[in-house]
């Protein structure tokens, strides 16, 4: 017998429900064969690590304008950033403005990653002009790839109403498609504004009560109910909204709850300190108490939550003004530190501030198994669903999320061992500033493989930064069973 092109040998691999150590063989971009004793043209020794599959982020805004702003992490350099942390296929968001086709936004969008991402993308197409053509342009979209749909319930000019948000449900529902919300009722978020126009920075949250983001769960997950169309939440926050979630599973609502990094390292202490190293942390639905952190953790144990993504969206340093402008933006004063021989400045002097924010999608993967896996939190097994197996499937991703063979070669050699210190100067993102300095990870990405191609090793990128493409995703495709990867185990 010829010897594949790859092996992988002696690894631990892991996945959602199986645990053992054996060779994993590779042909091309495809895993071929698992078993032990195989033989390959190139070999890699795993003997110590775990072999999982590649990681997927599910929620990351890459390059983006914003009207007063704009994201500065590129498709280049966030590829390259998650490929390091173990993530070989992300989902970025696309956003059309007014006026603009769905399917030409698409083009668009594609032709930026296409070239430039070193691992694999996909994307979510937000929808926020209310209008029939945008309904009667879903399915264009669907024929070109894609089969998720974004709704905001929140945030001036981005927000819908609940009218058109059950006729997108309903739409999408039809087709077989995901939809996707942001959720908090904007009309309680108005008026907490209108009572307390200006408040400190520390006292953020006030202004964006729990019970608003669980009511508008609540409301999502209903016209989910009726329109019986899979809905995931994104970027849940609190104990009632986790609440909200499993109540709608047990009625059979095809219901899903998504968590983000941040939200599971850090909590609203973060508003106690430094209000500048605060800044970052200025997100919506906020970042809440230590109880509403241990309910997420909690969720993702139990079920309640089916995934952990980034809403990777980072931005270097700005001169000060532009930052107490999203201050002024949420309603906020910020009595600012008198600067000293440490503080930041512009090759003009200017004093310079972090914006957006927080990000992740190089420390995600390794920071769950550090404050889940090796806490005893979660299990291995859940790690690797909630980071991989789950989103795979969530999202159409019929070739990802798995160690079996037909499936794509994206796969991470990852040593449960060894430790990182985290530092802005180690990271590889287009940022110069790091929510997670100085912090100590259990767990560590020594190599990753997007089909089949090294792309990391170790501390060096090993690939081109044009060897991702863009993954077109296809609803109603055999979904992966269980009992398939048990048998192999």
């Amino acid at each position: 017998m010829l010897p594949f092109d790859l092996v992988i040998k002696n690894g631990r691999i892991v996945s959602e429900t199986s645990d053992f150590v054996g060779d994993v063989a590779i042909n091309g971009e495809t895993i071929v064969a698992l078993g032990h004793n195989l033989s390959g043209t190139s070999e890699i020794n795993a003997s110590g690590k775990l072999v999982i599959p590649g990681a997927i982020d599910g929620h990351v805004h890459m390059r983006t304008e914003r009207p007063k702003f704009a994201y500065d992490e590129t498709f280049a350099t966030g590829s390259v950033a998650a490929a390091f942390g173990g993530t070989t296929t992300m989902i970025d968001q696309i956003q059309a403005d007014p006026g603009i086709r769905l399917g030409d936004a698409l083009r668009d969008r594609r032709s930026l990653g296409e070239g430039e991402s070193c691992i694999d993308f996909s994307f979510h197409m937000n929808i926020r002009e209310e209008s029939q053509q945008r309904l009667d342009e879903i399915a264009d979209v669907i024929d070109q790839g894609i089969t998720s749909f974004k709704w905001f319930m929140a945030i001036p000019g981005w927000g819908i109403s609940d009218e058109f948000l059950m006729k997108g449900m309903l739409t999408v529902g039809d087709a077989g498609a995901l939809s996707i919300v942001h959720a908090e009722n904007q009309g309680v978020l108005n008026a907490m504004r209108w009572r307390t126009p200006r408040r400190d920075i520390s006292r953020f949250t006030d202004n964006y009560p729990a019970s608003a983001e669980a009511a508008a769960i609540a409301l999502a997950l209903s016209m989910a109910e009726v329109a019986n169309c899979r809905t995931l939440v994104f970027h849940n926050t609190c104990t009632q909204g986790v609440d909200a979630i499993r109540r709608a599973k047990a009625r059979g609502v095809k219901a899903f709850g998504e968590v983000c990094l941040a939200w599971l390292t850090h909590n609203d202490e973060v508003f106690a300190g430094d209000p500048i190293a605060a800044i970052p942390f200025l997100l919506t639905p906020p970042i809440r108490t230590a109880s509403d952190q241990r309910a997420l953790w909690e969720g993702l144990r139990s079920g309640d939550l089916d995934i952990v993504s980034t809403d990777h969206a980072l931005m270097r340093r700005v001169p000060e003004e532009r930052a107490l402008e999203l201050a002024e933006y949420f309603g906020l004063s910020i009595n600012v530190p008198p600067p000293n021989e440490n503080t930041p400045r512009d090759a003009e002097g200017n004093r310079l501030m972090p914006l957006l924010t927080p990000g992740g999608i190089e420390t995600r993967l390794p920071l769950v198994f550090s404050l889940g896996v090796a806490t005893g939190r979660i299990s291995l097994h859940r790690w690797v669903q909630i980071c991989s197996s789950q989103p795979a499937r969530l999202f159409d991703l019929d070739r990802k999320g798995q160690i079996l063979p037909g499936f794509d070669a994206d796969i991470v050699i990852f040593d449960p061992h060894a430790e990182r210190t985290y530092s802005v100067n180690n990271l590889h993102s287009n940022t110069d500033y790091s929510v997670w300095e100085g912090w100590n990870c259990r767990g560590v990405v020594g190599k990753t493989l997007v089909r089949g191609k090294l792309v990391v090793d170790g501390n060096r990128f090993v690939a081109t930064r044009d060897h991702g493409k863009f993954i077109s995703r296809k609803i109603g495709r055999p979904s992966y069973s269980i009992s398939q990867e048990a048998s192999l185990s």
